[in-house]
């Protein structure tokens, strides 16, 4: 893998990332019609916990360390909350209209990186966001009412956004793995608590499929984390409007919705905006050689 620049891997992680959380937020509506949202947060969450830890086998519990207990504290109540309520807005729109509001969250990161992280933000990233966000919603259409499905996903995408700068901060000194594994063991608890009224223990099928968002999940949560140990913020979060994309294929693969003409206009939209961000990146970075070395996501 050495023959390939941070830049170029950055990119790859946050493709799989999209993917991986598209399929899992379509998997989550087929199930939310027989299990309440809260409980499929929770067990998406407590899997998840059970999937990394064998890590500390192989890599030992270094791998598991925190620089700063308070900030890891923090991303996993804000961005907790966050898909305790995505999940439950989910439920009550389609999968269109969540992925839409989703896309605020490069809006939202980029206006806080400029304020937190002192990123500087050029024109031609503004272009980008812009001309893709306007893609969306030439695709969806911007007919979305304010319900209470629409509020608690836009109050998800403003904690998400909070949720990946803290994460940003914290892949200078943890590890992906840590920041992923402590993020669900602080959101299990939580959900566990809203979950306990409506409790209702999984069915043979259920279980199979919340082992499968779990693993979706966490593909997709470590492949934002290492993307972020790699890039900038403002730059990779673009790229997620291609979800977009694969939520068009999974909602008329789960749900027979049938895209019309505005896929693939405001797709031409988005897919050349972020094209033309990549390639303005890749040219102020031209100074990286193909040769460089990685530097590892566990460390």
């Amino acid at each position: 893998m050495s023959k390939y620049s941070p830049f170029i891997l950055s990119i790859v992680l946050m493709l799989v990332s999209g993917i991986t959380v598209a399929v899992m937020q379509a998997l989550a509506r087929v199930m939310s019609s027989g299990m309440h949202p809260f409980e499929i947060v929770f067990f998406r969450t407590f899997i998840a916990i059970i999937i990394i830890a064998p890590l500390a086998i192989k890599s030992g519990t270094k791998v598991f360390k925190t620089s700063s207990p308070k900030l890891q504290i923090l991303r996993a109540l804000i961005g907790s909350s966050g898909m305790l309520c995505f999940f439950y807005g989910l439920s009550l729109t389609t999968l269109a209209e969540a992925t839409t509001l989703g896309f605020l969250v490069p809006i939202f990161a980029t206006l806080l990186a400029i304020i937190f992280l002192k990123e500087r933000v050029k024109l031609p990233r503004w272009t980008a966001i812009g001309v893709s966000f306007t893609g969306a919603l030439i695709v969806i259409r911007p007919d979305i009412s304010l319900s209470l499905g629409p509020l608690l996903i836009l109050y998800a995408s403003l904690s998400w956004a909070i949720s990946v700068l803290i994460a940003k901060k914290l892949t200078i000194k943890d590890s992906v793995i840590s920041i992923t594994f402590w993020q669900a063991v602080g959101g299990a608890p939580l959900a566990l608590i809203v979950s306990i009224p409506i409790w209702m223990w999984p069915n043979t099928t259920q279980w199979s499929l919340l082992i499968i968002i779990a693993c979706l999940g966490t593909i997709a949560q470590t492949s934002l984390n290492a993307a972020l140990k790699l890039g900038d913020v403002s730059f990779l979060l673009p790229l997620d409007y291609l979800r977009l994309i694969w939520a068009i294929l999974l909602g008329y693969a789960f749900f027979g919705d049938i895209p019309g003409l505005g896929l693939f206009i405001g797709g031409t939209l988005i897919i050349g905006a972020t094209s033309f961000l990549t390639y303005r990146e890749s040219l102020s970075k031209n100074k990286i050689a193909a040769t460089d070395k990685i530097p590892s996501i566990l460390s």
